[in-house]
């Protein structure tokens, strides 16, 4: 084995040990959060016991999207135009969605040192109007696919913590403008960059960086909530070529 066949093996192997952990990392920081909100409640203000909520929730989000009923990334790499036979790697993959998930929860982790601003709360708002807009859009595609074999509704995977967890936090961002501290213009004009960055940073450019059509860190443990729909696909198609 060459040397640099060596080296990729062990990137590979390296990455994938973190791959089988990062999720009890998250966890694990976003449930010391959570207690330092709760043993903190009387004493942090309305808007910082906000955000920590926010932070605590993304874990919960991705344990929806990939095992929970899972099936995110099939929903996903489908709605990019990928073969279906590729839509467990392609363009998402475990390690693209790791870092898009896990660059939000370091994040918020800066703020919470850092301190609250209306700034902050501002750009967690247009996370929680993306992850609204995202799970619509991507029940309404699933509805429209498999209505034909048995789909009912527009849930796609992430919708119930979008539902139970961003929707009303998007609510309690904006009505703590009004009982707290209200963002001031240039907060409102320097939250679109920043946020504009921090999604393509997390979103376009992770993906970028983790492309790859024979990525070896695929999704591994099938299609989740979507399985039920396509193998009623496959059951058509199997009458189709008995008739």
């Amino acid at each position: 084995m060459t040397e640099e066949k060596k080296t990729t093996s062990l990137r590979v192997r390296a990455a994938k040990g973190w791959l089988s952990c990062w999720l009890y990392v998250i966890s694990g920081i976003t449930g010391l959060i959570l207690g330092l909100t709760f043993s903190h409640w009387n004493e942090w203000d309305l808007q910082t016991r906000i955000y920590a909520l926010s932070a605590v929730l993304l874990p919960l989000h991705v344990l929806e999207e990939w095992h929970f009923p899972g099936g995110f990334h099939t929903m996903y790499n489908l709605m990019k135009g990928t073969d279906p036979e590729k839509a467990d790697r392609y363009p998402m993959n475990q390690l693209s969605d790791m870092w898009t998930n896990f660059i939000g929860v370091v994040f918020s982790c800066i703020v919470l040192l850092v301190g609250v601003r209306p700034l902050f709360l501002l750009m967690e708002l247009f996370i929680c109007v993306a992850e609204i807009y995202g799970h619509t859009t991507g029940g309404i595609f699933l509805y429209r696919r498999y209505h034909d074999r048995g789909k009912k509704t527009i849930y796609s995977p992430g919708s119930a913590t979008m539902l139970a967890g961003y929707l009303p936090l998007a609510i309690a961002i904006i009505v703590s403008f009004f009982l707290e501290q209200a963002p001031q213009g240039w907060e409102i004009l320097l939250a679109i960059p920043c946020s504009l960055g921090l999604g393509w940073l997390s979103l376009p450019f992770a993906e970028k960086l983790c492309r790859d059509e024979e990525s070896p860190y695929r999704f591994t443990w099938g299609d989740g909530y979507l399985a039920r729909f396509e193998a009623a696909a496959g059951h058509k198609q199997e009458e189709k070529l008995h008739v």
